[in-house]
């Protein structure tokens, strides 16, 4: 399974500045957008995300005045007024993302998410989740791919089932944000086995009994098995059988998006600390039966969004690690300055979606 078409090193990204505080810009909040603006500033810091649309991506985004078209070339000039250098010793400045955000909203009609384009607080994941669908949707186009493995290789199933939801309509999306997960099916009744595999690009993890907890914590209650009471078994049937549905890790992608699970059903928000490592592997989630080298690389934090307040109102704020100097700054709207001694981000209560990048394997 290729890695990626499209991967570059964060130092040619560093390669091309010549000022360490180039990209150190702010976004204006156009009413009620921090939302929006926090995502903006944790994705555009996603080095081969960026550099695509900088340098690769008038190949790809489709012609024409399709909305998702509109908002993938919407998305090209924030990033590059973004990344434009400010002069040494300047003031920082920041940008009226007003262009953008009305792409944004204009394509959000008609759509499950129709209720974004009301000048009203949103949540920010929500806004990730279809911004990351829009840009795929305005590049994606059908990929040839062949399965070299044989039928009966272990790899087989995983290997056709990313052929069949990717290759019909691929993006370089896909390589950037999106892995595979093996969901398995055991039977009570005859013990058989019943795989699946599902693309996904986020990992949504919850705290165990809502209290403070490390992210491994919070991953491993979220990979527990489960356990249905009547399962329709094809070798069973029509006896219906207990049955356990475990998930594991197939492939994991070079930038990996983890949301905490903060907002509840019943309109409230778990305040609980979120405490995680600056650099973190995620072996022991994985299918024993994957081959991918994505299984013991090291994954870093690059950016969080971070929610303050309640879940009836508050604020969103960015943490993001500069790919040119390695120091964190918190992104508040038009604000923009340095964490402490900006050696580390500040994890808690308000963590709520981090950006992952792969270092090594």
């Amino acid at each position: 399974m290729n890695d990626s078409f499209f991967v570059v090193t964060v130092s040619q990204m560093a390669e091309s500045s010549f000022d360490k505080k180039k990209g150190q810009i702010g976004l204006a909040n156009l009413g009620n957008t921090c939302y929006l603006n926090a995502v903006l500033q944790c994705l555009r810091h996603v080095s081969d995300l960026t550099l695509f649309f900088r340098n690769h991506s008038d190949q790809w985004i489709h012609d024409g005045d399709a909305k998702d078209a509109t908002l993938c070339k919407a998305y090209k000039e924030l990033v590059q007024g973004l990344w434009s250098g400010t002069p040494e010793g300047s003031k920082p400045i920041f940008l009226r993302p007003a262009g953008f955000v009305y792409h944004f909203r204009n394509s959000l009609r008609g759509t499950a998410v129709e209720h974004m384009i009301a000048p009203l607080p949103h949540d920010s994941h929500e806004a990730l989740v279809f911004l990351l669908d829009q840009l795929h949707e305005g590049m994606k186009r059908e990929l040839k791919v062949q399965i070299l493995a044989p039928a009966s290789s272990p790899v087989h199933g995983a290997l056709t089932a990313w052929k069949d939801q990717v290759a019909p309509q691929y993006s370089p999306i896909i390589d950037y944000f999106f892995g595979l997960m093996e969901v398995r099916v055991t039977c009570s009744g005859c013990s058989n086995i019943s795989k699946r595999y599902e693309l996904f690009n986020m990992l949504k993890v919850g705290f165990p009994d809502f209290k403070s907890a490390t992210l491994q914590e919070c991953i491993e209650d979220d990979f527990k098995v489960e356990t249905i009471d009547e399962y329709c078994c094809d070798h069973c049937t029509p006896i219906r059988k207990p049955a356990t549905i475990s998930r594991k890790i197939w492939r994991l992608p070079h930038n990996l998006i983890v949301v905490v699970r903060r907002f509840n059903m019943n309109g409230t928000k778990c305040h609980a600390h979120l405490k995680a490592e600056l650099n973190q592997k995620f072996t022991e989630w994985f299918s024993p039966e994957s081959p991918e080298s994505s299984k013991t690389a090291t994954y870093g934090i690059e950016s969080i969004v971070d929610h303050h307040g309640s879940a009836n109102g508050g604020h969103y704020t960015a943490q993001v690690k500069s790919p040119l100097t390695g120091l964190w700054n918190n992104y508040d709207d038009e604000n923009v300055y340095q964490i402490m001694d900006g050696s580390k981000p500040i994890l808690g209560q308000n963590s709520y979606v981090l950006f992952y990048r792969r270092k090594s394997s």
